[in-house]
């Protein structure tokens, strides 16, 4: 009976290593391959964290490229056009208010068919606006002493950096070392938003980091879901393996030396 239990015992210390042996084995070819498959775009994960968190989001967002953005809103001195003029004109307006533009002051018109901008000392239809005046307004806001290059009505097929932005819209370059566009709306004469060459590489590492190639805007995409189960497979796998292989550095320390006496 001894002579048994001395052989069931030494059969259960031989089972142990064996499993933890194959357990290793399948976390080290799941890394393996998990390591080639979720590698790079764990780098990029790496990469494209670090200009965001590196570079200023207020410096992204274009916030020294423009001034000003708060601009008092001047009651027109009589003689001018008044609410009931606009009324009349408007009949079908359903609201009426005054705008700031470019240091003056001008009255917004929101109708069934759309919006107007209406000189107040003149009753003059200022909207839409032309490529002269976005040019002006371009400039009025911009915070540096760079000269326009290029402008450009976009009516049609938008670039990327403007994908959700209503159309149309005035693009106005400007050739200083940020490659600044500011899009201008062409019925209220608003600034709508500023682009510039670090917005872009932002955007595009955005791209990449959330994995949504088409819209650059769905952070809850199957393939980033994906892909950070596969990262977090590949994370606990290499957690396994460098738990193995302290456990079996543990195992040779303590191995008995055979007894040649």
């Amino acid at each position: 009976m001894p002579t048994a239990c001395a052989c069931s015992a030494s059969r259960r210390k031989h089972k142990e290593p064996s499993l933890v042996l194959n357990s290793a084995v399948i976390a080290r070819t799941l890394h393996k391959w998990l390591g080639l498959l979720v590698g790079i775009q764990i780098l990029i994960w790496l990469a494209s964290g670090l200009y965001m968190v590196v570079v200023d989001i207020d410096f992204i967002h274009g916030d020294a490229l423009v001034k000003n953005m708060q601009q008092e809103i001047l009651v027109p001195k009589p003689p001018h056009l008044g609410i009931a003029d606009l009324k009349a004109r408007f009949p079908d307006a359903t609201q009426i208010s005054l705008k700031p533009l470019m240091g003056t002051t001008v009255y917004a018109v929101s109708t069934t068919d759309g919006r107007y901008l209406i000189d107040p000392g003149t009753g003059a239809l200022l909207s839409p606006l032309g490529e002269d005046t976005a040019r002006q307004i371009a400039r009025y806001h911009f915070a540096g002493t760079a000269a326009i290059n290029n402008t450009a009505l976009i009516t049609t097929d938008p670039p990327m950096e403007i994908q959700t932005r209503s159309l149309p819209l005035w693009r106005v370059d400007f050739d200083d070392r940020f490659a600044t566009s500011f899009y201008i709306d062409p019925i209220d004469g608003d600034l709508v938003t500023r682009r510039h060459q670090y917005w872009r590489i932002f955007d595009f590492l955005w791209m990449l980091h959330i994995m949504d190639y088409e819209n650059r805007s769905d952070a809850h995409n199957p393939l980033l879901i994906t892909a950070q189960i596969s990262g977090l497979t590949f994370a606990i796998s290499g957690l396994w393996l460098l738990f193995y292989s302290f456990s079996g550095r543990r195992r040779k320390a303590v191995q008995p030396r055979p007894d040649f006496q």
